[in-house]
């Protein structure tokens, strides 16, 4: 458990999607953890091999750890600046986040949509 909360510890700083408070930030990462682990073990299935679906894992995490973020009113201190882009090539501009009061709940959005990769792991129990 310690070094999933490391790792998604550091993708998080990676993204610059991490809160100040280091100890807080691995505590909401702990509640996020164990929230996604039950969600699968009751929706999914019980058996699941968690070392195959590891990076859908962490991205869960982290939508559900920016959704803890988000309903603690700590959002304040994430930056998004950096999320927030616009490329452009030639005559080609791509601009993601175009809202930037809707940028943290696309960024959420993004993440917790992994939970439909899941699905397909789903075992019907009889």
């Amino acid at each position: 458990m310690e070094n999933l909360i490391l790792e998604i510890s550091n993708r998080l700083q990676n993204l610059n999607l991490s809160i100040e408070n280091i100890t807080l930030s691995e505590k909401i990462i702990s509640i996020a953890i164990n929230s996604v682990e039950n969600f699968i073990k009751s929706e999914i299935t019980p058996f699941i091999d968690f070392f195959s679906i590891k990076d859908i894992f962490i991205n869960i995490v982290i939508g559900e750890y920016l959704l803890l973020v988000k309903a603690s009113n700590l959002h304040n201190q994430l930056s998004l600046d950096n999320a927030i882009k616009t490329l452009k090539e030639g005559d080609t501009s791509i601009t993601y986040f175009e809202n930037k009061n809707d940028s943290l709940q696309n960024v959420i959005d993004y993440f917790l949509d992994n939970k439909k990769l899941l699905y397909k792991y789903k075992k019907i129990i009889w």
